[in-house]
């Protein structure tokens, strides 16, 4: 017990070598390298040295001081550290003064459809790689983040929609921007995939995904294969936005996509990403000779999908704290 005074003081003394260097260039003398640490009072960016009001919502300049001794005073004295950082070892600890990482814990509502009225030969089976911790870690990770969307046919999906808050069957963190930011919210690991979900039947009487006054001319059986291109759209510290190509896929209904890695746009973009999806097709521009027995299920030629229908599709996400795939 005798010790407890000079820990305390020394560091005391060892903060008040940092805070005295506030005003001096990066390469300080503290212990370590400066970074930027979100949900710590007083500390700005990168650890650049650079006025006005910083992230931590104080002014001034500041020079962060990444020391030995940050197990202690990052999670005691940055109320949002393991918020931002939930894999630190001070974080995954289960200590008094871990706090829950509200982004690896969302709710997403994910969508399971089950519409075999549009499969005449059955669904296709689901064949998506199993969700795995990832190495290297001394904690048990969340499960990984899902979401779903359910859009009318020849629209595209993306949460700055006007539209996006009267989507159907789409998980509620999906309708608004500032929501969707937070299901790809994350300090370093970033991995998405998506896998294309039933076609769903959809009427007047019984809607599945946001349709305007329309007639419905008639039903065809669903989908078993969708083309379409993601889009990644990011916020610069600045403010500004940019939209970046993700990709283009072909995928087989209840599969799923390879694992995307979209980590180094979580450095690029500090103040958050979401993504859309766009250029919608199914494999349902010929109907093959088979139509009656198996429905589209061997067909290759893709059209856009029916503005009467819907395409639905779930977004699963691995990031910070949670499982990850393949």
């Amino acid at each position: 017990m005798k010790y407890i005074p000079f820990i305390f003081i020394f560091s005391l003394l060892l903060m008040s070598s940092c805070q005295e260097k506030k005003n001096k260039s990066s390469s300080s003398n503290c212990i370590g390298n400066n970074y930027w640490i979100p949900g710590c009072p007083g500390y700005n960016s990168y650890g650049t040295t650079q006025g006005g009001t910083n992230s931590g919502g104080t002014t001034g300049t500041v020079n962060i001081c990444y020391q030995s001794q940050q197990s202690y005073w990052q999670t005691q004295g940055c109320p949002g550290f393991c918020q931002n950082y939930p894999s630190h070892t001070s974080c995954s600890s289960g200590g008094p003064n871990v706090i829950t990482n509200p982004y690896t814990n969302v709710s997403s509502n994910p969508i399971y459809q089950n519409w075999g009225v549009q499969y005449p030969g059955g669904e296709p089976a689901e064949n998506c790689s199993t969700t795995y911790a990832p190495t290297g870690i001394n904690f048990a990770p969340f499960e990984t983040r899902k979401a779903s969307v359910g859009i009318q046919g020849k629209t595209f999906y993306s949460p700055a929609s006007p539209i996006a808050s009267q989507y159907l069957n789409t998980s509620s963190i999906l309708k608004s921007v500032a929501s969707a930011k937070t299901l790809f919210q994350t300090d370093s690991v970033l991995k998405v995939r998506f896998k294309p979900r039933t076609q769903p039947e959809n009427t007047q009487s019984s809607p599945y995904c946001y349709i305007p006054s329309y007639t419905k001319m008639s039903s065809i059986a669903g989908y078993t294969k969708l083309q379409f291109s993601v889009s990644l759209v990011g916020t610069k510290a600045d403010g500004t936005t940019q939209t970046e190509p993700i990709g283009n896929f072909n995928v087989n209904v209840n599969s799923c996509t390879q694992a995307i890695d979209l980590s180094s746009y979580a450095s690029t973009y500090p103040n958050g990403i979401y993504l859309i999806v766009q250029s919608v097709r199914g494999n349902q521009g010929v109907f093959p000779n088979d139509y009656h027995l198996y429905g589209f299920k061997n067909s290759n030629v893709f059209s856009d999908v029916r503005s009467m229908d819907c395409w639905t599709m779930d977004i699963e996400v691995a990031a910070d704290g949670t499982k990850t795939f393949d």
